[in-house]
């Protein structure tokens, strides 16, 4: 019969080597999360609302492009939500983050919905797009919909722009 030690029942994974190095490893289904957003106001209001869910864990905030992908390379963020228009933002700082050797999963949350700039977004590697005010109650449930390998659009007539791009 197996034991459960009191890291298992804690909810993290016994593992000595993590003891050694001090990295806490996750448990199953926790989603570690870096939150990029320039605005004073947003990130750690984003931040607030992750931190209430039970599987998600933020993991750090930036405010910047450079800040950003240090911190998801520091803390293995499985997740990175980041706003578009922030200082070294952009499709430049998702191809940056996808590009980590552990790859994560990059959302963008932004108030800019021309076409141009999601499918950009989307095209360097987002796996979510999403308008900031129009998903507040649904975004942890979409950001889930993402780590589970759905691409989210959450852009008026999103649909109809990516029906006409894949029609022959």
């Amino acid at each position: 019969m197996h034991q459960t030690t009191g890291a298992q029942a804690s909810g993290q994974i016994d593992a000595p080597w993590a003891t050694l190095l001090r990295v806490r490893i996750p448990a199953r289904g926790e989603i570690t999360v870096a939150v990029a957003d320039d605005d004073s106001r947003v990130g750690p209001a984003l931040a607030a609302l992750l931190e209430q869910e039970p599987d998600f864990r933020v993991v750090g905030q930036a405010t910047t492009g450079d800040e950003a992908v240090t911190t998801a390379r520091e803390q293995r963020a499985a997740l990175v939500i980041t706003d578009v228009r922030m200082p070294g933002g952009g499709p430049d700082l998702v191809r940056r983050l996808v590009a980590l050797p552990h790859r994560p999963v990059v959302a963008a949350y932004s108030a800019q919905s021309d076409t141009a700039t999601w499918t950009r977004m989307l095209a360097a590697g987002c796996s979510a797009y999403l308008i900031k005010g129009s998903a507040a109650g649904d975004l942890p449930a979409l950001l889930r919909r993402c780590m589970g390998g759905h691409l989210v659009v959450g852009v008026p007539g999103a649909a109809d722009v990516i029906r006409r791009l894949l029609s022959p």
